[in-house]
């Protein structure tokens, strides 16, 4: 009776020894994956043998050979083509490993904390606009991939994260990030036929001094380090997410970062520009890209039991230093979908629409898009201030009010004489040069004006012809309290 199971069972062992010494792969390497096209790819993984790893990649044919280094540890470069797919890669140690359904397109990281964790489904008593739609519409998306990293704050950095690709049927897409997904779509729907992957990685209710290592936060200079080090949410401490949920993806070529982080920093605003600045070369510097495209979202209005209060503004301030310090970056303006009892607004897509636009005008070379204006300078002309911006409304284009007024009446405005009072302003546009002109009986001499410059800036109405807000914004550098 032994001797009929013996062969059996040794056909049973060489499979469990065949599997257990079979190539492993991280997560972000499966079925279902989308690679960055037009570039060198990593494929990489581990192996107990010594023997050569193979790799072959369906789309031409190549065959690429490398051997484990001591540590069983084995990459190779692969390169990719034009957007395109399904393909399948085919991997062997002697045993082999195919991945199948693979896509060649454009891939983003997408990251931040609860806003842009939030799904299209949203969460309860808290809804996405146009989730329905969104979600009944989802099969029309067959070339968006989605990956969302599971939670891992990790005390040292990390090889692996945990996830899988999934395709854009509606399950899928109901629990993935809203802004992501959104940001997806639009690109899908500007780039036909380019398939899109998008990767989640993001914590709600965490700062930013999670998301970098503890060495870049200590090497930024002029912040005020033990505030920072102080921050945490819950159990997640500084550098913690970027060891397990960042660190790990280094290796996943991709095109380039979205973000949308900040409501957990306004305790120290002064320090974000400086602090995001450390983090996205340290993001770069992982990702040997020094010109990897980073763009972020303006946090959006929202009272913090103090309307009136201006710790948000002073934070959004920073983040429209932003672009100044950091080339290749930009941020999509919130100024207008904010709401005022709610730190998650419902507007997701016009916030993935928003830096989708700023992704294919300076990534792709798509013409025409609606573009943010900017404060530039002000000009005192007697009893007036004008206003002029950079990056302004395009040919054909001007400021407008939001929503039905349709008297024009520019609300948000203050005024604001050498005694730092500020009084509400009435505003106007001259429509020969799209300034704007801000004054106040109350103020003959004014030498300030913000705009929308409140948590909750009530009334705040000024946004392009083609619907983009005008930031929230204050020409004085007067300390917070100095007023």
């Amino acid at each position: 009776m032994m001797k009929r199971f013996l062969p059996l069972l040794s056909a049973l062992l060489m499979l469990a020894t065949s599997t257990e010494a079979r190539v492993k792969l991280p997560s972000l390497l499966g079925d279902g994956m989308v690679l960055q096209r037009n570039t060198r790819v990593l494929i990489w993984g581990t192996t107990d043998r010594a023997a050569a790893v193979k790799v072959e990649t369906s789309w031409d044919g190549r065959k690429y050979s490398t051997r484990p280094d001591k540590s069983g540890n084995w990459s190779v470069l692969v390169d990719t083509p034009e957007a395109g797919g399904p393909y399948s890669i085919s991997i062997s140690d002697g045993d082999k490993l195919r991945l199948d359904n693979v896509l060649i397109g454009e891939v983003w990281i997408c990251s931040g904390q609860s806003n842009m964790e939030m799904p299209v489904g949203g969460w309860d008593h808290q809804r996405v606009e146009g989730a329905l739609q969104t979600i009944r519409e989802a099969g029309s998306t067959p070339l968006i991939r989605l990956f969302t990293v599971a939670r891992n704050n990790a005390s040292e950095p990390q090889e692996d994260c945990t996830g899988e690709w999934k395709t854009s049927a509606p399950a899928h897409v109901h629990a993935f990030s809203a802004t992501a997904y959104y940001f997806g779509k639009t690109l899908a729907e500007f780039l036909p036929g380019i398939p899109i992957g998008l990767i989640a990685t993001d914590w709600g209710g965490t700062p930013i001094e999670a998301w970098l290592s503890t060495k870049a936060l200590e090497s930024t200079p002029g912040i005020n380090l033990p505030l920072s080090k102080s921050l945490y949410w819950e159990e997640v401490r500084t550098g913690q997410l970027f060891n397990g949920m960042i660190y790990p993806l280094r290796h996943y070529a991709a095109r380039g970062f979205i973000w949308y982080q900040g409501e957990a920093n306004l305790v120290n605003s002064a320090d974000y520009a400086a602090i995001t600045v450390s983090m996205v070369n340290e993001w770069r510097t992982l990702w040997n890209n020094p010109d990897m495209p980073y763009y972020l979202v303006q946090i959006a209005p929202y009272s913090y039991d103090d309307p009136q209060g201006t710790g948000l503004p002073m934070l959004v301030e920073q983040q429209y230093r932003i672009p100044e310090l950091l080339p290749h970056s930009g941020v999509a303006a919130t100024t207008d979908i904010g709401h005022r009892d709610c730190i998650h607004p419902p507007y997701k897509k016009e916030v993935g629409e928003r830096l989708a636009f700023l992704a294919l005008a300076q990534d792709y070379g798509i013409q025409g898009l609606p573009v943010t204006p900017r404060y530039r300078e002000m000009a005192v002309e007697q009893a007036t201030v004008r206003l002029r911006f950079d990056r302004g409304p395009v040919a054909g284009d001007g400021f407008r009010v939001h929503g039905a007024d349709r008297k024009l009446v520019l609300r948000g405005f203050e005024i604001a004489g050498a005694d730092r009072v500020w009084h509400p302003a009435a505003a106007e546009i001259d429509w020969n040069t799209n300034d704007i002109l801000v004054s106040s009986p109350a103020v003959p001499n004014p030498v300030a004006v913000r705009y929308a410059f409140h948590n909750w800036p009530e009334g705040a109405n000024v946004v392009t012809d083609d619907g983009l807000p005008l930031p929230m914004f204050r020409t004085d550098d007067w300390p917070a309290g100095s007023e």
